[in-house]
Protein backbone atom coordinates (compact mmCIF):
# COMPACT_ATOMS: atom_id res chain seq x y z
CA UNK A 1 0.00 0.00 0.00
CA UNK A 2 1.17 3.11 -1.18
CA UNK A 3 2.04 6.25 2.12
CA UNK A 4 0.95 9.42 1.19
CA UNK A 5 3.61 11.58 2.34
CA UNK A 6 3.76 15.83 2.34
CA UNK A 7 4.76 16.88 -1.30
CA UNK A 8 6.31 19.64 0.24
CA UNK A 9 8.60 16.75 2.82
CA UNK A 10 9.40 15.12 -1.43
CA UNK A 11 10.39 18.36 -2.63
CA UNK A 12 13.09 19.33 -0.27
CA UNK A 13 13.97 16.17 -0.45
CA UNK A 14 14.47 15.60 -3.94
CA UNK A 15 16.20 19.32 -3.91
CA UNK A 16 18.32 18.18 -1.17
CA UNK A 17 19.31 15.17 -3.60
CA UNK A 18 19.80 17.15 -6.48
CA UNK A 19 22.50 19.48 -4.51
CA UNK A 20 24.71 16.68 -2.87
CA UNK A 21 24.49 14.73 -6.19
CA UNK A 22 25.76 17.75 -8.38
CA UNK A 23 28.36 18.01 -5.68
CA UNK A 24 29.16 14.66 -6.03
CA UNK A 25 29.98 14.77 -9.68
CA UNK A 26 31.27 18.16 -9.73
CA UNK A 27 28.09 19.57 -11.35
CA UNK A 28 26.00 22.82 -10.68
CA UNK A 29 22.52 22.03 -9.36
CA UNK A 30 21.00 23.19 -12.65
CA UNK A 31 23.05 20.32 -14.85
CA UNK A 32 22.39 17.60 -11.85
CA UNK A 33 19.12 18.29 -12.48
CA UNK A 34 18.59 17.89 -15.97
CA UNK A 35 20.45 14.90 -15.63
CA UNK A 36 18.82 13.68 -13.30
CA UNK A 37 15.58 14.41 -15.05
CA UNK A 38 17.19 13.22 -17.98
CA UNK A 39 17.85 9.87 -16.96
CA UNK A 40 14.14 9.45 -15.28
CA UNK A 41 15.83 9.68 -11.80
CA UNK A 42 13.82 12.18 -10.71
CA UNK A 43 10.59 10.10 -11.39
CA UNK A 44 12.03 7.32 -9.11
CA UNK A 45 13.47 9.18 -6.45
CA UNK A 46 9.56 10.46 -6.25
CA UNK A 47 8.21 6.99 -6.42
CA UNK A 48 10.44 5.56 -3.89
CA UNK A 49 10.41 8.38 -1.81
CA UNK A 50 8.98 6.10 1.21
CA UNK A 51 12.10 4.30 1.13
CA UNK A 52 14.36 6.41 0.18
CA UNK A 53 14.73 9.25 3.23
CA UNK A 54 14.73 6.20 5.82
CA UNK A 55 18.11 5.66 3.97
CA UNK A 56 21.98 7.04 3.87
CA UNK A 57 21.38 10.32 1.88
CA UNK A 58 25.32 9.35 0.66
CA UNK A 59 24.87 6.04 -0.17
CA UNK A 60 21.11 6.88 -2.16
CA UNK A 61 23.20 9.17 -4.11
CA UNK A 62 26.15 6.26 -5.84
CA UNK A 63 22.76 4.25 -5.61
CA UNK A 64 20.88 6.81 -8.14
CA UNK A 65 23.85 7.00 -9.77
CA UNK A 66 24.38 3.34 -10.70
CA UNK A 67 20.37 3.63 -11.70
CA UNK A 68 21.13 6.38 -14.48
CA UNK A 69 24.06 4.21 -15.44
CA UNK A 70 22.02 1.84 -16.24
CA UNK A 71 19.42 4.11 -18.20
CA UNK A 72 21.97 5.28 -20.27
CA UNK A 73 24.45 7.63 -18.23
CA UNK A 74 27.84 8.13 -18.46
CA UNK A 75 28.53 10.25 -14.97
CA UNK A 76 31.54 7.95 -13.14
Amino acid sequence: MEQNYPIRDKIEYIIAFVNEFGRRFGLTDSQAYRYLKTYDAISAIDQYYGALHTQDFRGNVEDVATYCRRMGGRLI
